[in-house]
């Protein structure tokens, strides 16, 4: 498994052991919460570790960035296949839109991916 940094890698351990299940979905999530610098600094207003449900309000934060929205959409799109709450929403859940917001982080990505369909390594 790729992490993007050291801290990346100690969090997504951290946020397992928080998860309610461990299941491909739970690994996927706490390894995109883990990523992204803006995200890890607003955890709570992503992630309910107490109800284990994504926060719909989370791209309402002025706290968002392009590369912290891309992050958020894989995440919720990962998770149910959420990709907003309107057909103009649609657009930001791409693979394109997502994957185009950050190519630094494509490779962190895939691994999400690969993490929440069980693909090997």
């Amino acid at each position: 498994m790729i992490f993007n940094d050291k801290k990346h890698e100690m969090l997504y351990s951290e946020l397992c052991s928080r998860m309610k299940y461990l299941d491909c979905y739970h690994r996927s999530v706490a390894y995109l919460l883990a990523l992204d610098n803006v995200v890890r600094e607003h955890i709570s207003d992503v992630f309910d570790f107490q109800e284990d449900i994504i926060i719909r309000s989370a791209f309402r934060h002025g706290w968002q960035t392009g590369t912290s929205r891309c992050t958020v959409s894989l995440m919720f799109n990962l998770w149910n296949g959420y990709t907003g709450e309107s057909p103009e929403d649609a657009n930001g859940f791409t693979v394109d839109s997502i994957f185009s917001g950050s190519y630094s982080y494509a490779p962190f990505y895939w691994q999400a991916i690969k993490l929440r369909y069980e693909l090997p390594e």
